[in-house]
């Protein structure tokens, strides 16, 4: 490990002295430690070492927690305009197992506001195309495609694997599965919702009450056809749950526990609002 170190470089950021390794010289140490480039960045990271990928996260984050979020996992359900930003995001901050799933492929209709729906990917599953997307991001994150809806019967094999879930659905059934099935098994749930210019983020813990119904009552209904989302509404929505999702998985209270955020498009305000 002295030869790891003795490769990274000292940098000072607002006032703090870190240690930052290049991605050529981590690749380069990796090849000739026999290890793969998930081992070689566990290990700078180990060692109080910033990959050169994860620098400009300190000091925001610090060793130990890029480290944390790099042993953490998470469940993506929904990759469309909320799950897709989602998952990128994570991927840039450095969750370094990430579990995506969605049965759905892109569409025409999707290229106004979903992040990987291109010209090359209509037609393509939404989940093995993330998957290849933050694959490209950073090799060294374990990414598992899930091309198939998730339901009672599936969700709690793919809860089982990880530390929190996140809510890119767009269905109030499939919701109501994801919200009940997370809290029968005892993981944070990071909700999100979008609609035209409005959206929404709370967060539910498994001891939580049943906040599907507090959020969405008895006379919601589920809304036929496409819906109408805004690109800016979704990336500011799927940004919040981000946030949330780094907060839960580094031990730290979050925002939106027992509240909703919701955001006003057409005024700019973020209200909070109290669930119970």
């Amino acid at each position: 490990m002295e030869k790891l170190q003795a490769l990274a470089r000292t940098e000072t950021r607002s006032g703090y002295i870190f240690h930052v390794i290049s991605d050529q010289d981590l690749h380069s140490w990796a090849r000739g430690q026999n290890l793969t480039l998930r081992q070689a960045t566990a290990a700078a990271l180990r060692t109080g070492v910033f990959p050169e990928c994860f620098e400009r996260n300190f000091p925001s984050l610090s060793g130990p927690e890029q480290l944390r979020l790099f042993d953490s996992s998470v469940l993506v359900v929904g990759l469309g305009g909320l799950g897709g930003m989602l998952a990128v995001l994570l991927a840039r901050v450095g969750v370094g197992r990430l579990l995506l799933a969605d049965g759905d492929v892109f569409l025409p209709s999707n290229l106004n506001r979903q992040v990987l729906a291109t010209d090359r990917t209509l037609g393509r599953n939404k989940a093995r195309v993330t998957a290849e997307h933050i694959h490209q991001i950073n090799p060294a994150l374990l990414v598992e495609a899930i091309a198939d809806y998730l339901n009672p019967d599936n969700l709690p094999t793919y809860l089982a694997q990880v530390q929190v879930v996140s809510d890119g659905l767009d269905s109030l059934k499939s919701r109501r599965h994801l919200f009940q099935a997370a809290q029968a098994t005892g993981v944070p749930l990071a909700h999100g919702a979008a609609l035209g210019r409005y959206g929404q983020a709370a967060t539910i813990l498994p001891d939580d009450p049943d906040t599907f119904s507090i959020i969405y009552s008895d006379a919601t209904r589920e809304v036929e056809g496409g819906q109408e989302i805004l690109a800016p509404v979704a990336t500011l929505i799927a940004s919040l749950q981000a946030q949330e999702v780094i907060r839960l998985l580094l031990g730290q209270t979050p925002a939106y526990h027992g509240q909703l955020a919701h955001f006003d498009g057409d005024t700019g305000a973020l209200e909070i609002l109290p669930l119970w």
